[in-house]
């Protein structure tokens, strides 16, 4: 999990963030470095380190701990295997559901995919009847993926509009909804207006 608020970054990042090239950074920096700053405990391929650790190592400051049993936040970033622990299914179902648009496709950091808490529950506290995906009707034409719920959408939507208040990503605009969701601005406004209500 990346906790809400915090960012993330591979090898070539903390490289770039220490103005070297990836090379001479592997060569004389990096022994010393992951001595103090570890990688994040859910990453393997690629190993990520947390920003904030890696900018204060580098400034020659103290290193900020990570909080070991932090308070969830709906900005939470979460692994697909997190997802699937919050939400009661595989993570399989998971990467499926966010690659046939059935849940938000994630965000992508230092090439991998996390979904925020938001989404997860969301999708754990989606009516049953809602989350089985019973394709389209024999001999049906229509090749218009199907809607998801719009509190789904509106919760995620809230989840991007306090990373953007916090400045972790571009503000959201209708035409980004709409073009999301494969639906016309009247409807995304509708989410937005939604999103903003739950986001408080």
């Amino acid at each position: 999990m990346i906790q809400q608020g915090r960012d993330v970054t591979d090898v070539a990042g903390v490289a770039q963030l220490a103005g070297t090239s990836l090379a001479t950074w592997r060569r004389n920096r990096h022994a010393d470095f992951v001595k103090v700053v570890r990688p994040m405990p859910f990453s393997k391929k690629p190993v990520l380190y947390d920003v904030q650790q890696a900018t204060a190592y580098l400034a020659g400051k103290p290193v900020p701990a990570l909080e070991t049993d932090p308070e969830p936040q709906p900005g939470d970033l979460l692994t697909d295997a997190e997802v699937a622990e919050v939400a009661g299914i595989s993570a399989s179902t998971v990467r499926d559901e966010a690659a046939d648009g059935r849940m938000h496709s994630g965000i992508e950091k230092a090439g991998r995919r996390f979904w925020t808490r938001a989404v997860a529950e969301a999708r754990r506290d989606r009516p049953a009847e809602e989350r089985r995906y019973r394709g389209r009707t024999p001999g049906s034409k229509n090749r218009t993926p199907r809607e998801r719920p719009t509190d789904e959408r509106a919760a995620e939507v809230a989840a991007e509009l306090a990373a953007a208040e916090r400045g972790d990503r571009e503000p959201v605009t209708v035409a980004e909804l709409a073009e999301r969701y494969g639906v016309s601005e009247r409807t995304a406004e509708r989410t937005m207006v939604r999103a903003r209500e739950l986001a408080g």
